[in-house]
């Protein structure tokens, strides 16, 4: 079994102007949060469509493998659902506002709960888990308005942060190994 390569941040011009790009991408996201919400659901909607429709296919081409026939009536679901997002992105938004606020909600409860097992970092997973708690509620609350505004603040956060890491640190390239042989160091005098 080969061994996975490792991996180091290193930082080139190229990955200044793309976290500078994303900067800006997320500053403007923020500045019409619906639309980038509208946007990111049709993106997500075409992601999906175009991954069924490749499930479908491999499972068509694999079709003698039993193990692959379900592939192809997973694929038929993702196409449903891809289309379902791309045709009425609407009904998306409020789909994943929904699902996001509820997975905020079960999230919080898990890391309260999770702070009064032995040994867990008490103070951290307890405020933690109350900021995504009281997140989620303020997203189920406000549904669904909320989807109007809360996957496109996320987007252009995310926009920004992802954005400063790159431009300061860099992105993750494999880390080249040098397969010369080394000379032999000369014996030291005694």
């Amino acid at each position: 079994m080969a061994e996975p390569k490792p991996f180091e941040r290193r930082r080139t011009g190229w990955d200044i102007v793309l976290g500078i790009l994303s900067i800006v991408a997320g500053v403007v996201a923020l500045g019409h949060v619906a639309v980038a919400g509208a946007i990111s659901v049709l993106f997500l909607g075409w992601t999906i469509l175009l991954g069924g429709v490749a499930l479908a296919v491999s499972a068509l081409v694999g079709w003698k493998d039993p193990g692959r026939r379900w592939d192809l009536a997973i694929g038929a679901l993702l196409f449903l659902v891809g289309l379902g997002f791309v045709r009425n992105p609407g009904v998306g938004l409020l789909t994943l506002t929904l699902l996001a606020g509820s997975l905020l909600l079960v999230g919080g409860i898990v890391r309260i709960v999770a702070a009064f097992q032995p040994g867990a970092p008490r103070v951290l997973l307890l405020l933690s888990g109350a900021v995504t708690l009281l997140l989620g509620l303020m997203v189920l609350n406000q549904w669904p308005v909320s989807a109007l505004w809360f996957l496109g603040t996320v987007l252009g956060i995310e926009l920004i942060l992802g954005g400063i890491t790159t431009a300061i640190s860099g992105r993750p390239r494999p880390v080249t190994m040098d397969t010369r042989i080394p000379e032999p160091e000369p014996p030291v005098p005694a």
